[in-house]
Order: structure tokens, then sequence, then C-alpha cells
């Protein structure tokens, strides 16, 4: 509708790449989208085989070559699972099953039975809150026991999700564009997560730290076009360039391409992958397992007994 009546629109949150593979005119994207979050997600095996992964020792390919998915049915679930599908082919890991689900469904125990069945060694999950913690709630009950187990954000990086499932949680990975380490590296994340924390009772996590980098963006394309008219709007998205020292996301910048196969797509993003663990508190966190340059702890390999 916004390209049908020529209305400017940015998003800070969809992860679909088929949203900026349309040559939309009136469609710019802050955040990084699957194709980039899903090819993090393989560097990071290929690392554990390298040993570049901090506090493990170099792991046998053969060790995580399997590999099975399990994704919700919708747009974005459904994009997913076909991203991982071209990224498994392209890394060469053995896709063993790749499965769609509804996210409404109350009852996952057939599709848990079907990736134990698979024998797969790394689980990959794109799931909505209420099913990742049916999921890992399912994974648990039958005991399946993975040596890598990874959620592509969304659900797996809600409060509900560690509020709910507890300790049962600890080892799992999971992408996100912010984790709370962020702040140790960047001033304005400490400010900004102080504030919405003292708001909400929470730390800012990466669905909270994207909206926000969305709105900023909005905020500098209209100061920049100095008018809510529209194709001015459009000038000052196509050429706008928000430095990474002023964003909360550990990002390059803001810069949207307005030529060549990702119309209207941030180019200077990037992703972090965490993972749950218990803290000296006994409190659960997230630390950052990848990049592996800015790693802030050792991982936990492979995935814990439940």
């Amino acid at each position: 509708m916004a390209e049908q009546y020529g209305v400017p629109m940015i998003n800070g949150s969809s992860t679909s790449p088929a949203l900026t593979e349309r040559g939309l005119k009136w469609f710019w994207r802050t955040t990084p989208h699957d194709t980039w979050f899903t090819k993090d997600l393989f560097e990071f095996l290929v690392g554990l085989t390298n040993g570049q992964v901090r506090g493990v020792k170099e792991v046998p390919r053969e060790d995580i070559n399997v590999i099975a998915s399990a994704c919700e049915n919708s747009e974005w679930g459904s994009y997913v699972s076909k991203v991982i599908q071209e990224m498994a082919a392209e890394y060469d890991f053995k896709l063993r099953k790749s499965l769609l689900y509804s996210d409404k469904s109350p009852d996952l125990s057939s599709e848990v039975r079907s990736l134990r069945a698979s024998k797969a060694s790394v689980l990959l999950f794109a799931s909505y809150t209420s099913d990742a913690i049916l999921m890992v709630k399912t994974l648990k009950t039958q005991k399946v026991q993975p040596k890598v187990i990874w959620g592509q954000d969304a659900g797996f990086d809600k409060p509900e999700f560690r509020s709910t499932l507890g300790d049962a949680i600890e080892g799992i990975l999971t992408r996100s564009v912010f984790l709370p380490q962020v702040v140790q590296i960047k001033p304005v994340a400490g400010q900004v997560n102080n504030l919405y924390k003292a708001k909400t009772g929470n730390d800012l996590g990466g669905a909270s730290a994207r909206a926000f980098t969305g709105l900023q963006a909005w905020i500098h394309v209209l100061e920049k076009a100095g008018t809510t008219d529209p194709a001015a709007i459009q000038k000052a998205a196509n050429a706008i360039e928000i430095p990474g020292k002023e964003l909360v996301v550990p990002w390059a910048g803001v810069k949207f391409a307005n030529t060549g196969t990702e119309m209207g797509q941030n180019v200077m993003g990037s992703g972090l992958i965490g993972q749950y663990q218990k803290g000296a508190d006994g409190k659960m966190g997230v630390e950052i397992v990848y990049p592996f340059d800015v790693a802030s702890a050792d991982m936990i390999y492979p995935f814990p007994q439940w």
C-alpha cells in the first residue's frame, strides 16, 4: 500500500530477505535480514571446526555436519527455512530434516520426534514466543540431545522465553542484533539500555533495539528532509548515512542501498550470536559467542544434558 500511494515506510524489525528484493521505491529497512543472519550461523559452525570459538577446542566436522531445521510456516519462517536449505548446500552441511509447522500448534510432539529421528547434531529453529517455549519443553521431555541448538531470534530472544523455561535454556544459542554485553563497548547503548530498563524492567533485546534504531533512522531522515513531503523524504532516505557511534546496536551505521538487488536495505548492519549462560549470581544471561573477536565468554559446548 505504501508503494501504491507513494508513502515512505521505514521498517526496523522485519527480516524476510524478499522485502528488499522487489525494487520498492518507498520502503527502507534498517535491520539486517535473515540471509545475513543465517550466514552468520554457518560461519559460526565452520568456526567451531576451526577452533575459532572461544573456550572450545577444534570440533571434528563429522560431529556437527548433520543438521535439521523446524520453522513456523508464516512468510518469515518459510523464508528462513529456504535460506537454511541454501546455506547448508553452500557450506556443505547435510540437512537431514526441514520441517514447517504452525506457530499456533498446541502440540509439537510429532515434529520433535521427527527431529530426534533425524539424528541431527545441530537443530535450527525459527519460532515465535509461544511455539519457541513449547518446542524447547518438548525437546526436553523427549530428551532430544543435539550438540547445538540455535534459534533465529524472535521467540528465542524474548524475556518470556527466559522467565518461563529457566535453567532449561542454558546452552541454547540465539541470533540477535543486540545483547547486554554491547553496553561494554558502546556508551550510548548503555545510556539507552538504562532508560529502557527503568521503564520496562528488562534490558534491551534484539527486537526492541532494532525498533529503537528504526525510529532513529526516521528522525534522521525527517531532519534531513526538513519537511513531511513524501518526495523529499524519499530523497533524504536514499542519501542518509548514520554513523555507528550514534547507534545502540553494534553496526557500522545505517546507509540504504538505492541501486542493485537490495533496494532500500541498510548495507551497514550486522548480527550477533549469543548463548544463554548462568552467571556467577545464578541468573540466566546471554553471552556473545559470535563474532569471535567480540566474544564475551567461553561457549558451552556441547549442549548440556537435559
